[in-house]
């Protein structure tokens, strides 16, 4: 911590008594570092000699806006500058269209062609932005306007690491609780607006503790918004309490820490540009001049930290210096011409409460509180929404809001309680020494009286109730802007716009909605459906599957219905505009995407394919992967795309040597025929059965490779021929009948190959079990054969782990058998019986597996008829131990415990562990 430090937060309780008495200026220079009283001096001189004004802000503070309005209004400025990267310029036209409703924001990508989006920024307008309030009140009377901040693209790597959400634990869950919860932060909810110093800022921390603040926030309710209507309409009174309060916070922070955060870099800008329009104007006299002679006014509008900054620098101070110095010789040039976007923007990106980095906590409060100022100041626009006049009857109203929305979920709060409530907040605000309840005020007052014992607001970490969740709907706001047709946004932003609405998704607001589409049926749904399934392929971001037939993923095909979440977000619009390079519509994106995944699965490139889940990774292609190709491209609408992915699926089909591969990619090919009429690909179906003929054949060749299987792949194996014999059936059925279906000669080949592979002695024993088992229940086995084979598997002279293993097979294959065909069952029994002790123990665990494919039902008649053959009671044999997660994590620990005693006494081999004896017989 500095030494101006020392005394920042020395002289802050000082400017606290002031500002309530009403002595600012004097507390200021009484008590203020010599450092201060001089800035004080020279913003006079800036003002008088050249006409600049200064017009330090908090980002996003309605105390600020009705300030920056009213200065303007005044001031009649001959330009209005503004802090925000100076390739902002060229979009205050559509900023200042009758069609643009904030919240908006403009968004800057750095290298947004990486697909990463390290390098994303937003700059948020809300209705009560100061910035927001600057455009509009200087387009009004006439300013210049025009930001002059350095460049986005301009900022370092670390500097946008130090621009990104708060951390998990910093500003993420106001008030003790109340709100929404831990933070979630957004990828791409940078902000170019960060105020990260202000909360760490020791003179806010001494002030907060003078006022008996619970944080920085407070502490400017207190000192700000507090302040009934006319009293903020004294501009000057308001900018000068602000930039005592921010040159606070500015000592604190030491030149190196300025620098590499790169706060001095855009004060160097910042700085220029001020001159550059002062100098521009006063040469050009006849059009921008006071009756004096001199320029016409200049109003700079910055956040407040800035402002004790550049009026050293622009005074010509020593403190200046680091500033002065990083202007170039030359001068910086013309503005820069970066790429940026308008796009909406909504309150919860804007919610400090909820991740948001910069400005106030609890958008939808200080919304609304903005507005019942120009209401009180009679400067509310005639078209305005009708509302409270003035912050007092506000705070009731805010209080039977959220007694409304937490009734709608179930909290009721009664009519007493709210009146105890708004009693609550007056005391509370008069306790303080506010002349209205604020938003701490207000929300004391919740939690004091619409606590219930049944239930609180919530928190961090804790499940979000009723009344939390209502106190997030009401503080937090729900708003979302919107911007002009035409606007500065990318075609892409705008095509996908048209698309989404035209099938009639809601877009209108962030908040997430659900809806269920019958696509077999109802061709408007299929519509809906292909525009939600085309985003997420591209990675928007936008909708997501909940339930319903997935044909790329290849689950639930055999649902009707399905149902789609989706909710349009500014973080959608920033993906979108991440995938500009890609096209200009939706459309050319997907393409784009669709020729990337075909790259990567056929090894010639390196793109991602965002949203298809195809690809092993390796660059080598599959069929499964390409089939699945295929089914994203059929959903997506893009069938027209189709012959390259066929062709490089057909050169596939003959290299692929992965029969799993094979029979799921063939499957789901035979999936996307089924549904062919759902995805609009008639026009494809012959050629998707004439895939699944050619994947028949290949299996066919492939089928003798199941016989070399290691052990420890047999279950893969089985599995693979009960999806190759499900395939086999599913295939004989489809297709127009002419040969018996698809693939009729490739059929047999298959069934041919199984068969040989049954009858070969050397084929993996549980393999062989699982071919017996499918070829008995698809009447290829005749009962005779069957009971022979598995005789001779478990006969007395067999290897135990080799009979287990062969039983194994037959029970996933088939798992009934042993229940339905009593000399199979009888063959078992006897093999078991002839098992010693020691070979017992050493196959019990692949035994006890093999018969978990049995369903509870049959593993009971299992055991009545276990019972019926030695004499036992049932009970004995059929037992059902219930165990409680307790006693499982009791029963770890304990034989954790154990083991470690074994360990230690040299008994590991007593507990199964290194060096145990596993061929023992019983102790």
């Amino acid at each position: 911590m500095s030494g101006s430090a020392v005394s920042g937060a020395a002289v802050s309780g000082g400017v606290a008594s002031g500002v309530r008495t009403g002595r600012r200026a004097d507390v200021v220079r009484e008590l203020a570092p010599e450092r201060l009283r001089a800035a004080a001096d020279a913003v006079g001189r800036l003002r008088d000699e050249r006409g600049i004004h200064f017009a330090p802000v908090r980002h996003h503070s309605p105390a600020c806006a009705v300030a920056v309005r009213a200065a303007i209004e005044e001031l009649r400025p001959a330009a209005v500058l503004i802090e925000g990267p100076e390739e902002f310029t060229r979009l205050i036209p559509d900023l200042l269209h009758e069609e643009t409703r904030p919240p908006v924001a403009v968004l800057s990508l750095e290298g947004s062609g990486s697909g990463s989006g390290s390098g994303a920024g937003f700059y948020p307008l809300a209705s009560f932005s100061p910035e927001w309030v600057a455009l509009r009140a200087g387009q009004a009377v006439g300013a210049e306007l025009a930001f002059v901040d350095r460049s986005f693209g301009e900022r370092s790597a670390a500097e946008l690491a130090l621009s990104g959400p708060a951390a998990p634990g910093q500003d993420d869950a106001g008030e003790g609780g109340i709100g929404s919860g831990t933070a979630r932060p957004d990828p791409f909810a940078r902000t170019l607006m960060s105020e990260r110093y202000l909360a760490h800022s020791e003179a806010m921390a001494a002030l907060a503790r003078r006022l008996g603040c619970r944080d920085h926030d407070e502490v400017w309710d207190q000192l700000f918004e507090a302040r009934a209507s006319a009293e903020l309409a004294d501009w000057r009174a308001v900018f000068d309490d602000v930039f005592a309060w921010s040159a606070l916070a500015r000592l604190d922070y030491e030149e190196s820490v300025l620098a590499g955060e790169g706060s001095l870099d855009r004060e160097a800008r910042m700085a220029a540009r001020i001159t550059e329009t002062v100098d521009r104007l006063s040469a050009d006299r006849p059009t921008a001049s006071t009756a004096d002679g001199k320029a016409g006014p200049v109003l700079v509008v910055t956040g407040a930290f800035h402002t004790l900054a550049l009026v050293e620098a622009l005074s010509g101070a020593p403190e200046g210096a680091p500033v002065r110095d990083r202007q170039p010789e030359g001068g910086f040039g013309p503005p820069a011409q970066g790429e940026a976007w308008l796009v909406r923007y909504d309150h919860e990106r804007l919610d400090g409460l909820r991740g948001y980095g910069a400005g106030m906590p609890s958008p939808g409060y200080y919304e609304r509180l903005y507005a019942a100022h120009l209401r009180e100041l009679r400067l509310a626009p005639e078209s305005a929404a009708p509302g409270p006049v003035g912050a007092r009857a506000l705070a009731t109203e805010i209080l039977v809001d959220v007694a409304r929305s937490a009734a709608g979920r179930g909290h009721g709060v009664s009519l007493p309680q709210v009146g105890a409530a708004a009693e609550a907040a007056v005391r509370l605000a008069e306790l303080r020494e506010r002349s209205f309840p604020c938003r701490t005020d207000l929300l004391d007052a919740v939690r004091s009286c619409y606590v219930q014992d049944d239930g609180g607001v919530g928190g961090p970490g804790e499940p979000e109730r009723p009344l939390g969740l209502a106190v997030a709907e009401v503080f937090g706001g729900r708003s979302l802007g919107d911007v002009p047709p035409g606007s500065a946004s990318p075609p892409l932003v705008r095509d996908v716009r048209d698309r989404v609405r035209a099938v009639r998704l809601v877009i209108d607001d962030s908040v997430p909605r659900t809806t269920r589409l019958d696509a077999r049926r109802t061709a408007s749904h299929r519509a809906k459906r292909q525009v939600l399934a085309l985003l997420d392929f591209v990675g928007a971001g936008f909708g997501q599957l909940v339930s319903g037939p997935d044909h790329v993923a290849g689950r639930g095909l055999g649902l009707i219905t399905e149902e789609w979440q989706y909710c349009w977000t500014p973080l959608v619009e920033a993906r979108l505009v991440e995938l500009v390079h890609l096209g200009a519509t939706l459309d050319a994106v997907a393409v784009a995407r669709l020729h990337e995944a075909e790259a990567r699965l056929a090894g010639t490139g390196t793109g991602a394919a965002a949203g298809t889940g195809a690809g092993t990774g390796t660059g080598t292609a599959t069929v499964d992967a390409l089939a699945q190709l295929v089914a994203q491209t059929l959903v997506i609408g893009m069938g027209a795309h189709l012959p390259r992915i066929v062709s490089l699926l057909r050169t596939t089909l003959d290299t692929d040597r992965d029969l799993s591969s094979v029979v799921s990619g063939a499957r789901r090919l035979l999936g996307l025929w089924h549904a062919r009429v759902e995805l609009g690909a008639e026009e494809h179906a012959s050629e998707l059965l004439d895939l699944v003929s050619q994947a028949l054949a290949t299996a066919a060749y492939l089928v003798s490779d199941l016989g070399r299987t290691r052990a420890e792949d047999e279950d893969t194996a089985i599995g693979t021929l009960i999806d190759l014999r499900s395939l086999l059936r599913d295939a004989a059925a489809a297709g127009d009948g002419d040969h018996g279906g698809t693939g009729g000669k490739n059929r047999t080949a298959v069934v041919r190959e199984l068969a040989r592979l049954r009858d070969d002695r050397s084929t993996a024993p549980a393999v062989a079990g699982a071919l017996l088992a499918l070829g008995f229940t698809d009447g290829e086995v005749p009962d005779d054969v069957l009971v022979t084979r598995v005789r001779g598997a478990l006969t007395a002279g067999a290897d135990p782990g080799t009979a287990v293993r062969f039983l194994g097979g037959v029970m996933r294959a088939a798992p009934d058998l042993i229940l339905h065909t009593p000399e199979m069952f009888d063959a078992v029994d006897a093999a078991l019986r002839t098992l010693q002790g020691d070979a017992f123990l050493a196959v019990l665990p692949d035994l006890r597996r093999a018969f978990t494919w049995l369903r509870p039902t049959e593993t009971h008649r299992l055991a009545k008829r276990v019972a019926e053959r030695t004499g036992a009671r049932v009970d004995q044999v059929d037992v059902r131990v219930a165990l409680s997660e307790e006693d499982l994590a009791a029963g770890l620990a304990l034989d954790q415990e154990l083991t470690a005693v074994l360990e230690r006494d040299g008994l590991a081999h007593w507990a199964g562990g290194p060096g145990a004896d596993t061929t023992r017989g019983e102790a």
